[in-house]
């Protein structure tokens, strides 16, 4: 079953075309990751996923509906996320957890993201990593069928992103569907059965990170770049 489809998406902006016909589908018990330099509009895609903007042209359905009706069955991480700074890390995963139907027990999920024996401090002192570990506690308290996530290990040391990705493959087990963006390329190998690659707000790959690499003869990163240089290159020729 498809659980996130964008057919032909446009999102202009003044000045800005974020996204320029993007096409993209994700089947339900995947992990994806979404490649691609900054400005691609990775950020932009996400926003439509959730609802938070609409599409200039083309469609979006998440679970099979508009995003905004199915806001209950998803859960998030943002790079643009805020935070308030004075409230326990306990208290803001019980809050959140209230927004959602069928909410998980906070202590469950405190332990789930290693944040125990955080549970009383206030999100003000709490670290990059720490913060991270929050975002995604209040991404999973809502028991989501669909995770979307944002650089989701930005600011992680490596044990960290460990942690946090056998909790996504344990999301996944539960019966979740992932997808994150990265400028991680070994992260994205490691972790996604498939791999997009986004370039001037259009999709130019769709495959494994074994495919991508013709099965890891050719650098991954090498891969990347010279997609995504011929993708930009043609789009600024399109501009002259």
């Amino acid at each position: 079953m498809t659980v996130l489809e964008m057919r032909g998406v446009r999102k202009s902006y003044p000045g800005v075309e974020a996204l320029d016909g993007l096409d993209l589908a994700v089947e339900r018990g995947e992990i994806v990751a979404v490649l691609g330099p900054n400005g691609a509009g990775k950020s932009t895609a996400f926003e439509l996923l959730l609802g938070l903007v609409r599409p200039t042209a083309g469609t979006v359905e998440v679970l099979g509906h508009a995003p905004g009706r199915v806001r209950g069955r998803v859960g998030a991480m943002l790079q643009s996320a805020g935070l308030p700074e004075q409230v326990t890390v306990r208290e803001l995963v019980r809050l959140v957890g209230r927004s959602y139907p069928q909410a998980l027990e906070v202590d469950d999920v405190l332990a789930r993201t290693s944040l125990t024996k955080r549970a009383a401090r206030t999100v003000t002192n709490l670290s990059g990593g720490e913060r991270q570990r929050l975002l995604l506690a209040l991404a999973l308290v809502g028991a989501p069928e669909v995770l979307l996530l944002d650089e989701p290990t930005a600011a992680m040391d490596v044990a960290s992103r460990r942690s946090f990705w056998d909790q996504a493959r344990a999301s996944v087990e539960d019966g979740a569907t992932v997808l994150f963006a990265t400028h991680d390329l070994a992260e994205a190998a490691a972790v996604a059965d498939r791999v997009l690659v986004v370039s001037a707000g259009r999709l130019v790959a769709d495959t494994t990170a074994d495919e991508l690499t013709h099965q890891g003869d050719d650098d991954l990163e090498e891969v990347f770049l010279a997609l995504t240089a011929e993708r930009s290159s043609a789009f600024d020729e399109g501009d002259d």
